[in-house]
């Protein structure tokens, strides 16, 4: 589990890091990331996805930007 936070966490800090131009103005882009494991979190995609989803807006009402593990 902490890998898969570790991975997710170096895309969010990522994203964070690179604004996007556009029409020469520069965007700062975040994210939220749920992170669900096989199998601690589930055996079937179904619950899996559905422990990530959970984990995604626990992230969001948390203040976004960020990073949650179901």
């Amino acid at each position: 589990r902490p890998l898969a936070e570790e991975i997710a966490e170096r895309v969010r800090a990522g994203l964070e890091a690179r604004p996007l131009e556009h029409q020469g103005r520069h965007i700062r882009v975040t994210s939220s990331i749920g992170v669900a494991t096989y199998p601690d979190d589930g055996l079937h995609p179904d619950a899996l996805l559905a422990k990530a989803d959970a984990a995604l807006y626990e992230a969001k009402r948390g203040g976004r930007n960020r990073v949650c593990v179901g």
